[in-house]
């Protein structure tokens, strides 16, 4: 059954709602949750199904998918929480507590004696449950006859003392009322009734969660993503949540929004009739156990009302069909495990695609973008099993299965990693590969072998950059991607290389499908990345962005007195295209981390957003050799002493700016080095970094002031020379947002980040959009023989790189 809201209306949010619900105070319980160990620290994924949009006659399709949220596997852990947290401050606001200390349960002695109580259909008061657990207080949940004791189970597990009672569930609310007052307890629950508002509210404001991490990658003053959201009645509460959040961002602008709820649990659509909070009129019991209520929460509708276009039932049997087509995958998509109350969103999406009327009365056409909220799993595993014939499990493991077929194959970028790495091969598995040797030759040539393998045509400009380039549909400007393939004397073997092998394999992956592009695409390895025998460092991709000369650059003389254009000449790799040619569309850099973060926050993809700005430093310091016995400290002109107190400035420096300033002395050499002599000659390397333009060029002049004092106070000379100054880089917002709208839609648990070592990709900033991807690096470790990272990473590394290098290679020229 549909019923069109004739009170809904497209206006600016109401400024009486907001101070009932913000995104700013979403923006808050989303930040105290981000604390709490029982959560996934990353946003559950998103869904993309286009083999289903299809099939329904849509133009796109997603399915934000709750059964990951935690091992609750419900969206309620998002609401509960929040307010039993918001609860326990109103109740002692003097005591000071920060909520990640309640979470953690460090105040568990002060509240052992508070309880809290509510009634549930399972996951709320698993929910609530878990919460209290955590913070250490007591927990009360009763139960209604309909509830199964496979429900109750996990409930009574975390602690809560069960009550359970012979009626319904809007019984069980009012005999958890009577508890409280009985008793002395706090209601928690998240239907709200007449002089009780504060918790539900809370609760609300905690589901609002959802909408943020949806929209977090979204431009400001841009369209919504969706025009269509489709979300879960029951007493209203997560529905106001998620819609108050898209009203508040988009005021008249905001999607279409259609509640469903099972049709013997009808209340939000007898309250949209109505004109007011109104009682469903059928049983109530329903195998959306979840939205198996019957009173509307009075809370709810104050946004609900003026807002939700369409109110819609389903029957049971439809939620359940709807199971089994989420679990199956069967359109071609990713399989997705969702309970009986999280299809109820694909049962009405189905109901209405099959019903010409009805989806013209709720606006869908083959442009629309419908967004679906899968708000449980497994949460009844025998239940789940009778309707769709597959336990959770099964759905998880043929989830990650698809995701394998559909990405970059394990086998086969190891197989090229490995292969590359045998070139240059050191003792303890690492590679030495320094730039423009004998070993860097073989290594291009393997590199070249591949990518003619590969039917890329190859194209070496003047600094020897190679670019491997699969033609497009037509000659817009292409897509790249890339690194370096040269290494530190002590390097590992997934530094850069994995970047060229990856796009290596992107191209594989397509031309095993027959996929054309409508942009060429470009794999490329830069010369001399590292800057181990030729500075500065990033040479190849500084010279292709125009930051420095070519002829300089073939003019630089390396460590060994070596000069760069001749070697280049020597290994067969002084190429005859122009540098900067090729100026791409866009450049993404897929790379190892090279630090601890991604590891120590369980995440699998980096979206790097910026990068520290570098400033190397020569220092050369000339005092008086002298006798160590003979002569007095205060007569000294130390040179080893001058260049030890350099180093512990820079350290101190970097301590006292905090934030991203690092500083770090990599090089110290004393003359003539010798135990009972006073350096007459120390030359020592300062490498300065920070995220901020203006921080880093302050602690450089710092440093120049603290210079000149110690060569005044030391009686010494001191200079400076530049070996390499990069600002700071901000990367390209569009692209940083598709890399993590590719993790969420892989599963991926991600976050944004700042890459504190140098890369290609900040010089190709220069001329075009960039951004990275990074993944793990174990333990941290890089420039390393123990440099690791995992198979499987650096498949879904590879695999997000796909998503967005094919996305960028299909938009179209712009006039």
């Amino acid at each position: 059954m549909l019923f069109r809201n004739p009170q809904a209306r497209r206006r600016a949010y109401d400024e009486s709602l907001r101070e009932v619900m913000s995104i700013a105070r979403g923006k808050e319980s989303r930040q105290w949750l981000s604390t709490w160990k029982r959560l996934q620290p990353a946003p559950t994924p998103a869904w993309s199904l286009p083999g289903l949009a299809r099939q329904l006659g849509i133009g796109a399709l997603t399915v934000k998918d709750e059964s990951a949220r935690s091992a609750l596997g419900s969206f309620k852990v998002l609401g509960a929480p929040v307010a039993l947290l918001r609860l326990v401050l109103r109740r002692w606001p003097d005591r000071g507590w920060a909520p990640a200390d309640l979470l953690a349960g460090r105040h568990a002695d002060a509240l052992r004696d508070f309880v809290v109580v509510s009634a549930t259909d399972g996951n709320h008061g698993r929910a609530l449950a878990a919460a209290a657990q955590s913070i250490g207080c007591r927990c009360v949940i009763v139960l209604h006859a309909q509830v199964s004791e496979e429900r109750e189970a996990p409930i009574a597990a975390l602690g809560a003392e069960i009550v359970r009672i012979a009626g319904n569930y809007d019984e069980s609310v009012e005999e958890a009322a009577r508890l409280a007052r009985a008793n002395g307890w706090e209601v928690v629950s998240d239907t709200s009734y007449e002089g009780y508002e504060e918790v539900p509210r809370d609760v609300m404001q905690g589901y609002g969660i959802l909408a943020d991490e949806l929209l977090e990658s979204s431009v400001a003053d841009t369209p919504c993503p969706f025009t269509h959201v489709v979300v879960q009645g029951g007493v209203g509460g997560l529905a106001a949540g998620v819609v108050s959040h898209f009203w508040e961002r988009y005021g008249a602008a905001r999607p279409n929004f259609i509640v469903v709820e099972p049709e013997q649990a009808d209340c939000l659509l007898q309250s949209a009739r109505n004109g007011h909070p109104s009682r469903a009129t059928g049983s109530v019991d329903s195998v959306m156990a979840g939205l198996a209520c019957g009173e509307t929460s009075p809370l709810a509708w104050r946004f609900l009302q003026p807002a939700v276009d369409v109110f819609m039932t389903v029957t049971d049997a439809q939620a359940e069909q709807a199971m089994r087509t989420l679990a199956s995958g069967d359109a071609g998509d990713v399989p997705v495990l969702s309970g009986e109350s999280g299809a109820a969103g694909l049962a009405a999406l189905q109901a209405l695609a099959a019903d010409p009327a009805a989806r013209d009365a709720a606006g869908l056409d083959p442009d629309a973008r419908v967004l679906l909220i899968s708000t449980e799993g497994a949460t009844a595993p025998g239940v789940y099993r009778g309707i769709t014939g597959r336990c959770g499990e099964e759905v998880v493991a043929a989830q990650a299965q698809w995701l394998r077929r559909e990405g970059i194959a394990e086998d086969a970028l190891m197989a090229r990693i490995e292969a590359h790495a045998a070139i240059g091969a050191i003792d303890g598995g690492g590679v030495c590969r320094i730039a423009l040797t004998d070993a860097d030759r073989q290594g291009r040539d393997q590199l070249v072998r591949w990518m003619k393998e590969l039917d890329l045509e190859v194209r070496i400009d003047r600094v020897g950059n190679i670019f491997g380039i699969r033609a497009g549909i037509t000659d817009a400007a292409p897509v790249m991607t890339g690194s370096h393939i040269d290494t530190v004397a002590t390097g590992g073997r997934y530094d850069g290389n994995y970047g060229v092998m990856a796009g290596l394999e992107v191209v594989r992956w397509l031309d095993a499908r027959g996929r054309r592009t409508l942009r060429p695409i470009v794999v490329a390895a830069f010369t001399n990345e590292e800057g181990v025998r030729f500075m500065p460092d990033m040479m190849g991709s500084l010279v292709h962005a125009g930051g420095l000369s070519p002829d300089a650059a073939l003019d630089t003389l390396g460590t060994d007195g070596a000069r760069l254009g001749d070697e280049l000449a020597r290994i067969g790799y002084a190429g005859d295209m122009a540098c900067g040619a090729i100026v791409p569309h866009a450049f993404v850099e897929l790379h190892i981390e090279q630090g601890p973060v991604l590891e120590a926050e369980g995440l699998a993809i980096g979206a790097v957003q910026d990068l520290q700005g570098i400033s190397w430093q020569e220092i050369s310091i000339v005092g008086q050799s002298n006798h160590a016995g003979t002569t007095p400290m205060r007569l000294r002109h130390d040179a080893g002493y001058c260049a030890a107190a350099i180093a512990v400035f820079v350290r101190d420096l970097a301590r006292r700016y905090g934030g991203s300033q690092v500083g770090t002395v990599g090089v110290l050499d004393l003359h003539p080095n010798l135990i009972n002599v006073i350096a007459a000659r120390a030359t020592l390397t300062i490498d300065l970094r920070n995220t901020d333009e203006v921080m880093l060029r302050r602690a450089e002049a710092e440093l120049e002031a603290h210079l000149r004092e110690l060569e005044k106070k030391e009686g010494v000379t001191i200079e400076a020379r530049r070996l390499a100054r990069f600002e700071p880089v901000v990367f390209d917002a569009g692209l940083v947002r598709r890399i993590e709208a590719s993790a969420r839609a892989r599963g991926l648990p991600s976050r944004r980040m700042t890459s504190g070592a140098g890369h290609d990709a900040q010089m190709m900033a220069r001329i075009c959009p960039a951004a990275m991807i990074f993944v793990p690096s174990e333990r941290g470790i890089s420039h390393n023989p123990r440099e690791h990272t995992a198979p499987a990473e650096l498949a879904n590394g590879a695999s997000v790189l796909l998503d967005v290098m094919l996305a960028l290679a299909d938009e179209p020229p712009t006039a």
